[in-house]
């Protein structure tokens, strides 16, 4: 199996991943401008297996589906390298090397993948690299192998995200994108068919207001950063993710950001007629990044270092 892989997808992909310590099974049409849920299905609280994957799939009708699958976040990290000035075939080695003193963990137990990042106004055109651990990889497939499934991509959720970013973007311009879970939040900034950068935002134990205002304080540097680092490529708004916290959030977004902050109204993305779970604001929180990895078939894919 390949990892984070781009060949052509031949038939549909759905979507079957831990969700809230279970598995949920996702399947959408996505003929048009707005793309259908067909079915949401979730068994929560429940160990990933093979009988808890057997079991969704088959309440979802998904078992002879090419699967999707969300890595867990703490299994891997992002990073941005300068693209090397070698063939294609020497891209793998060279970002091995330039990447092995930035991870947690050994670059031996790591499999890369990476997305290309253009340049531009005089910066060099850069990697968006992924490394994720060997053994979580192994983890994660094998129960769906004891299944009998058909898992075909595994997905990270700063791609996901950056797959709905690409839904609701202007022509011509930047977009954020920011989903707060309650006590973590991932920031993505998309231009095009292009992620250009991420930044995960912890919590480390804030609550109430002062998890919300570092939560701002900490978009609000990304924010600079990107339109520092970027200049040539304008950022339009920050679009901010269903959360139960998004009114208050929102408001101090709009009082520090030097550009506009909106909520991302997901019925601009999605049909959810006949799925009355998700319609509701923390279910949507909650699925976020597998209704992205749901929309997979039209975004750009990472390409292949191993």
């Amino acid at each position: 199996m390949n990892w984070f892989k781009s060949r052509a997808r031949i038939r549909s992909h759905a979507v079957l991943s831990p969700y809230l310590n279970g598995v949920a099974a996702l399947l959408m049409q996505d003929d048009g401008d707005r793309a259908r849920v067909q079915v949401f299905a979730h068994h929560e609280n429940t160990p990933l297996s093979a009988d808890s994957l057997h079991r969704v799939a088959a309440e979802a009708a998904v078992k002879h589906a090419p699967l999707i699958a969300l890595l867990g976040e703490e299994t891997y990290q992002t990073v941005m390298v300068e693209a090397p000035s070698v063939p294609d075939d020497e891209i793998k080695s060279a970002i091995r090397w330039k990447v092995k003193d930035l991870l947690n963990f050994h670059v031996d137990d790591a499999v890369l993948d990476y997305l290309p990042v253009p340049g531009g106004s005089g910066r060099p055109p850069s990697l968006y690299v992924v490394a994720a651990q060997v053994s979580a990889i192994r983890s994660l497939v094998q129960p769906y192998h004891d299944a009998g499934l058909q898992l075909d991509v595994i997905d990270i959720r700063e791609t996901a995200q950056h797959n709905l970013a690409m839904r609701i973007a202007p022509v011509d311009y930047a977009v954020a994108v920011l989903h707060f879970d309650g006590e973590n939040g991932l920031l993505t900034f998309s231009f095009g068919a292009s992620l250009i950068m991420s930044r995960r935002i912890e919590g480390r134990g804030a609550s109430g207001e002062a998890l919300l205002d570092k939560v701002v304080l900490e978009t609000q540097r990304s924010v600079d950063y990107f339109e520092r680092q970027y200049s040539w490529l304008p950022l339009a708004k920050l679009y901010l993710a269903p959360a139960e916290q998004a009114k208050a959030l929102l408001r101090r977004l709009n009082e520090d950001l030097p550009i506009g902050a909106e909520n991302l109204d997901m019925n601009r993305v999605f049909d959810f007629t006949g799925q009355v779970q998700l319609q509701n604001t923390m279910v949507q929180n909650a699925a976020f990044h597998l209704l992205g990895a749901a929309l997979r078939q039209r975004t750009a894919k990472l390409g292949a270092a191993r």
